[in-house]
């Protein structure tokens, strides 16, 4: 068993080939969405989904309102740009 961050890193460099091929279900709101590892740093391992437009209207209209597709769109539509001056 693993029990520090440098081992932890150093076999997932050592098997990042691999590991770059494996998927980790999370579960956010009712749903559990699957998410790719789609890169291992020095530092951290990188999560990858992609969510398209359509599918969160979808999940949306089917009363899922409090899963990521509704986090997403609301992200969007809350966003606004710094003012840089």
């Amino acid at each position: 068993m693993i029990d520090n961050a440098d081992d932890l890193r150093d076999k997932a460099n050592e098997y990042k080939n691999g590991l770059k091929r494996q998927y980790v279900n999370i579960p956010i709101g009712d749903e559990e969405y699957g998410f790719r590892i789609s890169g291992i740093g020095a530092k951290s391992v990188k999560l990858e989904k992609f969510v398209k437009f359509d599918e969160i209207f979808e999940a949306i209209e089917s009363g899922n309102d409090n899963g990521l597709e509704a986090m997403i769109k609301q992200i969007i539509e809350d966003y606004e740009e710094d003012d840089e001056e």
